[in-house]
């Protein structure tokens, strides 16, 4: 992972600009309050922030791999972190993101994998840690 911090006249570009499934997860940064983690394939041990995130993990590039291209101890207390975890495995969902958006203004942590259908099956459900249920 290489940390870096987007300047905030970028941001705000990147908010109206951007990628469109992606624009209010760069609205949700531009208070600085917040933190955007965006994780390669092989990008080794990554820190996980003490600010609520967003977490993208990409393992959707020329070949997926699931889980195991991501540092398991990493992947671990990044899952361990987050208060939502959604599977974005076929096309481009604008509403996961959306909720991981406002999720995060709400101070809650979200992480979203990004993979191709065939490799939904290969360990990413299982990278999730159980909640408890909560009462009705």
């Amino acid at each position: 992972m290489i940390a870096a911090t987007v300047p905030r006249d970028r941001l705000t570009r990147l908010a109206f600009t951007g990628e469109p499934h992606l624009r209010p997860i760069y609205a949700a940064m531009l208070d600085g309050r917040r933190s955007l983690l965006l994780l390669p394939q092989h990008g080794g041990r990554f820190p996980v922030s003490s600010r609520p995130f967003v977490a993208l993990l990409g393992d959707d590039a020329d070949t997926a791999l699931g889980p195991a291209a991501f540092h398991g101890g990493s992947l671990g207390r990044l899952a361990g972190s987050a208060r939502g975890v959604a599977l974005v495995s076929y096309a481009v969902m604008p509403g996961v993101y959306a909720i991981a958006a406002e999720m995060v203004r709400l101070g809650h942590s979200t992480v979203i994998v990004e993979t191709p259908p065939r490799v939904k099956a290969s360990g990413w459900p299982s990278c999730a840690p159980p909640r408890p249920a909560h009462p009705s």
